[in-house]
């Protein structure tokens, strides 16, 4: 272990990064979030740290826990930065410091290649002719891999539909019992994790195993010393989807497909009529739900007691207990129908769930085209949460660049629990007032009149033309993003719209082309990085406050109120100043980054609660004149950063 002036020394203008990583700067910040993490790893504490955009938490985080000698789990929030990190910055700064330590990473089943499940999908490729070249293409690679990890698979994209049948999940994969499991890609994977100083894994890894403890990896947990969890703000949106439970149409349908699959294997007929039965009750309960509601999501309460709903339902978990009784009879033929039995116990107890009354979770119902999804989860998980981590007597690093709302941690610590961590901010390094305008025009109109989106394009034109494109313009809703995209079709730039192609393509576009204007939603307010001219505007249509309708809202906000708290003030607004912060970071990326945050709400300064929203943004400086912001914008190019 290090003590404090080693790690300032590490970090500063004369120091190890500065002479092996070119352009590397000393930052205070930086400094101090360092300092920060190598007390709580020394103290086996918890540590809540804010760190702005361009502290350089990665390396802030990362040397103090190489230098630790301790075994570190770090838990990013995407697979995208878990796979940054792992093969980019450790990396780099391991060559930079001369500190030898054994790296593994560890993913979810999903993204390893199942040899078992390749096997048998030769069989069926007759089926699906339209993956052929693709299943022929990871046969190929099957035997010179390493890892399995289909990452390394060229132009396989995420949702590529063959990843389903060459990959296992926790319900259909056979475990120690599979004739596969010797050569085992997980197994493997998760047997270097454990051999390793320093892991790196995701959120939804680290939910699961340490809820349900089904993900695998439990044996590496008790010998962890460190967790470091980066974009920790995603892990606190996602941690209460563990404490729950959902069923889908297409869950059921994968089921039913999987018995169908194993019952051939085994040349059994007796499922057959079972399966039929089960695939028939989806698709009349999927109808019933359709009649009785077209909201997308909503409280399971306000259909359950509708007697067609009831009925179907009831039709439903009857022919899913009838093909549980016939597994049961055949389960000790293979492993495939042994699982598939266990499955089907799970799926019994869900719909017995949704089927009686008085529970204490909130139950709800999302509805697509095709499919739905029943859900329900705890609305507190702070409680459970705070239980399930005093098992590990360890250091616990929450960091991230929004944990803050209106200057206070409070949001996010009341989400997990963590009343007694030490809270620290680490403010950006970047010179705010001279890079970047804050525009706060006044719109004429209020965010639900119709004509608001032809309001926000054209007062988005000035600023359009004065960057070139160069822009992302950001919605809080598809209507809304679609309407302005027909807005602009016929205009000059170059229109890129979400879901015109995958985002990973979108965003080759716009680094590649002149005159460019992006168009997003949520996705593209967190987790991008554009930086340099490309980047000059990027417009805000609305405050993301949640959806007053959601189900999971109402029922949280149903609690506060009837704890004697605002709700909306307590719950809504501190959320959506976290989702603001995100979508305003998306333009200040570097030193050298400059331009305009165009927020068109006209509540940020009409309405008492916009305080707090632009009190918990970056020192941009503000303008409400469009001729202010065209000007910074048309000076651009001539314009020199100076520092005082």
């Amino acid at each position: 272990m290090v003590d404090s002036t080693d790690a300032a020394q590490f970090f500063s203008a004369e120091g190890v990064l500065a002479q092996n990583i070119a352009g590397f700067k000393c930052r205070p910040q930086q400094v101090a979030m360092a300092e920060s993490v190598e007390r709580s790893i020394q103290d086996a504490s918890t540590l809540v740290i804010e760190a702005g955009t361009g502290v350089g938490k990665t390396y802030a985080y990362l040397v103090p826990a190489l230098q630790s000698g301790l075994k570190i789990i770090v838990s990013t929030g995407t697979r995208h930065l878990q796979d940054q990190l792992f093969y980019t910055d450790l990396p780099m700064l391991q060559k930079a410091s001369a500190i030898s330590i054994k790296a593994a990473i560890l993913k979810g089943r999903a993204n390893y290649l199942c040899h078992y499940r390749l096997a048998r999908f030769e069989h069926e490729l007759s089926d699906f002719p339209k993956l052929t070249k693709s299943y022929l293409q990871i046969k190929d690679w099957s035997k010179v891999t390493q890892t399995g990890d289909l990452a390394e698979v060229n132009q396989l994209s995420e949702q590529a539909p063959i990843r389903s049948h060459i990959t296992s999940t926790r319900d259909n994969c056979l475990g120690s019992d599979c004739p596969d499991y010797g050569q085992c890609h997980v197994v493997k994977a998760r047997k270097r994790a454990q051999e390793a100083d320093l892991v790196v894994i995701n959120h939804h890894l680290l939910g699961a195993d340490l809820v349900i403890k089904e993900e695998g990896f439990g044996e590496i947990l008790p010998k962890v010393d460190v967790f470091i969890l980066d974009e920790a703000h995603q892990f606190a949106d996602i941690l209460p989807n563990f404490f729950g439970q959902t069923l889908s149409s297409r869950q059921l349908q994968d089921f039913v497909a999987d018995v169908s699959k194993e019952s051939t294997l085994a040349a059994l007929t007796v499922l057959n009529k079972s399966v039929y039965k089960v695939l028939d009750g989806v698709e009349k309960f999927f109808a019933a739900l359709v009649k009785q509601t077209r909201e997308p999501r909503v409280l399971w309460r306000e259909l359950a007691s509708a007697k067609t709903i009831e009925n179907t339902l009831a039709l439903l978990a009857h022919s899913c207990l009838d093909l549980e009784d016939q597994l049961m009879a055949v389960a000790n033929d293979s492993p495939g129908l042994a699982q598939c039995y266990k499955r089907c116990v799970e799926i019994n107890g869900i719909l017995d769930d949704f089927s009686s009354a008085g529970s204490k979770n909130i139950q709800w119902l999302e509805l697509t085209q095709r499919h739905f999804k029943l859900g329900n989860q705890p609305l507190d998980v702070a409680s459970p949460f705070q239980r399930l981590i005093q098992e590990y007597q360890c250091a616990w690093i929450y960091t991230s660049a929004t944990l803050t709302a209106n200057l206070s941690f409070a949001h996010f610590t009341a989400q997990l629990g963590l009343d007694d961590a030490e809270c620290v901010m680490c403010d950006s390094p970047f010179d705010y007032p001279k890079q970047a305008r804050l525009y706060l025009p006044q719109l004429p109109v209020q965010p639900n009149d119709p004509s608001y989106t032809e309001q926000v394009v054209s007062r988005s034109m000035p600023l359009l033309q004065a960057s070139l494109g160069n822009a992302f313009m950001l919605f809080t809703s598809y209507k809304a993003l679609y309407r302005a995209a027909d807005l602009l079709r016929d205009s000059a730039f170059n229109i890129l719209v979400q879901g015109d192609m995958p985002k990973r393509e979108l965003l080759a576009q716009f680094n590649t082309t002149d005159n460019c204007v992006l168009l997003g939603t949520q996705s593209f307010w967190e987790g991008v990085d554009v930086r340099g001219q490309r980047l000059r505007v990027v417009i805000i249509d609305k405050l993301p406050f949640m959806s007053p309708g959601d189900p999971i809202v109402q029922a949280r906000s149903r609690v506060i109120q009837e704890a004697g708290d605002n709700p909306f003030m307590v719950y809504q607004v501190p959320q959506a100043i976290l989702n603001l912060k995100q979508g305003v970071g998306r333009l200040i990326r570097g030193e050298q980054d400059y331009g305009v945050v165009a927020l068109m709400d006209p509540r940020l300064t009409t309405k008492a609660y916009g305080k707090s929203f632009l009190k918990s943004l970056p020192p941009m400086t503000v303008c409400q004149h469009e001729r202010e912001v065209v000007a910074f914008l048309n000076s651009i190019e001539h314009y020199e950063i100076t520092r005082n």
